[in-house]
């Protein structure tokens, strides 16, 4: 379903992306992985429009999207969720999230039928937070409102960066059932990128690794944690030799 290659971007003399691919298909969790300045977020922010691509190709369902502005690629099918938290603030819970629903039953109302703002409430233990600004959220609780408000796009990619960030291990297990939950429910492609490698390992069933803006490996969590190159870039050259 969504379909990443090669893609380059340049912010003055410093390359962020250096020819990064990427892939997920429907009903699929993969990771994507690396070290602090690897590309990662700069890959998202370019598949999802806020940043153009200074070459490559970004396709969804066939259709080449890369270029298009961030409001038609979430009405093309691409959600996603911030590293920094993105909410109305002063708007209720419940507000978040019928916003994207409503964005969604105006321009495909075939996928809004799926989609029910009361049960995705539910689905994220918010019911009883509908009515709060969603400002005076805790931390953690604002992370689940902005997953939800996400799937109210019924998205056929979601992008989740840094999910798990902020949360205790409770909360992060909690969000990993959570998210195999919404692929489960939904066939939706989800991309995970996160620092919590435990959390990467036990959702997905394939992990891309980036560095210096490039992929330089992808495979399931078995074998990628037997690749040199991986244990090069996360433990050092000494204990990949």
């Amino acid at each position: 379903m969504l379909s990443v290659a090669g893609i380059t971007k340049s912010f003055g003399g410093v390359h962020a992306l250096a020819g990064a691919d990427l892939e997920c298909s429907a009903g699929e969790i993969v990771g994507l992985i690396g070290p602090n300045g690897a590309g990662k977020s700069t890959l998202v922010n370019v598949v999802t429009g806020f940043l153009k691509p200074d070459a490559g190709t970004v396709s969804l369902n066939g259709r080449e999207i890369a270029g298009f502005d961030p409001q038609r690629i979430s009405d093309a099918g691409i959600a996603r969720t911030f590293q920094n938290l993105r909410v109305f603030r002063e708007l209720s819970v419940r507000q978040n999230v019928e916003v994207a629903f409503l964005r969604c039953r105006q321009l495909r109302p075939e996928k809004a039928m799926k989609v029910d703002v009361d049960a995705l409430l539910e689905e994220f233990g918010l019911t009883a937070l509908a009515e709060t600004p969603a400002g005076s959220l805790p931390y953690g609780t604002q992370r689940w409102m902005e997953i939800a408000r996400a799937m109210a796009t019924a998205p056929d990619i979601l992008m989740l960066d840094e999910p798990a960030a902020g949360l205790n291990n409770e909360e992060t297990e909690r969000l990993g059932r959570t998210i195999t939950s919404v692929r489960d429910r939904t066939s939706a492609g989800i991309v995970v990128i996160d620092h919590d490698l435990r959390f990467i390992n036990s959702i997905c069933a394939r992990i891309f690794v980036m560095d210096q803006g490039k992929q330089i490996a992808v495979g399931d969590p078995a074998a990628l944690w037997k690749n040199p190159k991986v244990v090069e870039v996360y433990v050092g050259p000494d204990a990949a030799a």
